[in-house]
């Protein structure tokens, strides 16, 4: 009995990429070795999902095409049939000969009764450290923690039905949905697709290693409200007497190709914070796909993970972002406000003018459309939400928020000059806003001169209003100042909140960035 379960197991379980030591500092590793029955079935298997990947994401041009050659006729079922009966004969031999490959296998084996023990006893601690001796694909492993629901949760997904009838009501906003499912999510979220993940899959299992074996890290799964699980690693600093800033965490949140083994999380750990990476939905080991309520339940998830399971509070929490993850951080920053404080690093207001933007002319009325109902990631209206300390990061060539190519068409300069008219609208005037408008033009702005030798004062005016008023925002400072002071002023916050960081998008952000935002004095 225990054998036919081992076996039942091994073909539907998890892939096996390396086993350590032991589960800690210092671990040495040993990348897993298959024989050559596993590889078999998993090259049949492999052959079988890159076939799948490319009728999904061409379905749109293969669907009318096979229709207009009749193959959707009567007369062709039979041959259809066929063609299924043959397919899936070829995929129950493929997963036959994978689980028998792996039953023979004696270090897969014992991981399985590691796997299963550690799912019979989600309480026990041994059983889960034990389990963490291996790298494995994390869809059939045991949650370590699950996030509960809350008042800010996405509602959960429409039933079947419903989807069903609203299909044929509303056939117009079927064809954005499968559009945005086929095209949409991949060109957006390339981090989710098959294809990157594969090929990137041994880079991250090295470097996941190496965050394993020598910065410590603790490689948790953690459950979503909608059933997902979100590959988490953590970086405990507070044992460390010497990191200054160990018992304030940093959750960093990655681009859309990005993952915590080689993106933001690794930047941020050049720094003395405790960091807690993750990556999103369909993202290497996570599941799901990255759709907008997708990355609320899973950024969701990580939060709840910091402060039930690892103990910070909100204070002590702060979110770096980095590009497409600023949707994540500000929805978290929306629904906590009580966090610490945000940086959202190399990131835009709003999706829709850079996906525009990046399609034909003649196609940006659809693609407004698609992106409006299906993938809209509207930064700018959580995070005016958020009334924080909050550092926003403008890379000075960033071809990826740049909309034409100049330095005032980064989406950056439109976040920040929408978080400085709600935060201050009474320094917002037009000229002041001209002013800020020709400092961002610049691909190397020069706001501090505006007001050169005055910042002590500036700060000390600053100060006063708030001993008087409450650090709250709106704060409505320069209402009786001239359009020389608010420009003075406007300039002095501006050189605050907006940091300038000379380099192109794809390029780690140093750690004299990734410092606690400024605070009002």
């Amino acid at each position: 009995m225990d054998a036919l379960r081992t076996f039942y197991r091994s073909i539907l379980g998890p892939r096996l990429l390396q086993v350590f030591s032991f589960a800690g500092l210092g671990a040495q590793s040993q990348v897993y070795q298959a024989n050559s029955v596993e590889r078999l079935g998993d090259n049949m298997l492999r052959c079988a999902v890159l076939v799948y990947g490319v009728a999904y994401y061409c379905w749109p041009i293969v669907l009318p095409y096979l229709y207009r050659k009749g193959v959707f006729d009567v007369g062709n079922v039979g041959a259809a049939l066929r063609v299924a009966r043959i397919t899936g004969g070829v995929l129950a031999a493929a997963y036959a000969l994978r689980g028998v490959g792996r039953t023979m296998n004696r270090d897969y084996r014992q991981m399985i009764k590691v796997l299963i023990e550690a799912e019979q006893n989600p309480q026990n601690f041994e059983k889960q450290l034990a389990l963490l001796r291996y790298d494995i694909t994390l869809h059939v492993a045991p949650v370590y923690f699950q996030a509960e629901r809350i008042s800010s949760s996405p509602p959960p997904s429409n039933s079947l039905i419903y989807n069903c009838i609203t299909s044929i009501l509303f056939p117009y906003s079927t064809v954005l949905s499968a559009l945005a499912s086929a095209l949409g999510r991949p060109m957006m979220y390339p981090g989710s697709t098959g294809m990157l993940n594969n090929q990137l899959s041994e880079v991250l299992k090295l470097n996941r290693q190496h965050l394993i074996s020598n910065e410590n890290g603790a490689r948790r799964t953690v459950g979503t409200i909608d059933g997902n699980k979100i590959d988490t690693m953590f970086f405990d600093r507070r044992p460390d007497t010497d990191q200054q800033n160990r018992h304030t965490l940093i959750i960093a949140s990655d681009g859309n190709a990005a993952y915590y083994e080689v993106g933001g999380a690794v930047a941020c750990l050049k720094t003395s914070y405790s960091v807690l990476g993750w990556n999103h939905p369909g993202f290497a080991a996570s599941t799901g796909l990255p759709f907008p309520s997708q990355e609320q339940n899973a950024v969701e998830a990580v939060y709840q993970y910091a402060t039930k399971e690892l103990g910070f509070t909100p204070d002590n929490i702060m979110l770096y972002s980095w590009s497409i993850g600023a949707y994540a951080a500000s929805f978290l920053a929306q629904s906590h406000p009580e966090i610490s404080s945000v940086i959202l690093d190399a990131t835009f207001d709003d999706i829709i003018p850079l996906a525009v933007n990046r399609m034909p002319k003649a196609v940006g009325w659809f693609v407004n459309d698609l992106v409006r109902s299906n993938l809209h990631l509207n930064n700018v209206d959580q995070i005016n939400k958020y009334d924080g300390p909050l550092t926003i990061v403008r890379r000075s060539n960033d071809e990826m928020m740049m909309t034409d190519g100049t330095a005032r068409s980064n989406r950056g300069n439109f976040l920040f000059m929408s978080v400085f008219k709600r935060r201050f609208p009474k320094l917002a005037t037009e000229v002041s806003e001209q002013f800020l408008w020709i400092m961002l033009s610049k691909s190397q702005p020069t706001i501090e001169s505006a007001f050169a030798g005055e910042a002590d004062l500036l700060e000390g005016v600053l100060s006063s209003y708030t001993e008087t008023h409450g650090r709250t925002f709106p704060c409505n400072i320069g209402a009786d100042m001239s359009d020389e002071d608010r420009i003075k002023m406007s300039a002095f916050i501006a050189s605050h909140m907006l940091q300038h960081y000379p380099s192109q998008h794809c390029v780690s952000l140093p750690p004299n960035y990734i410092t606690a935002p400024w605070r009002l004095p």
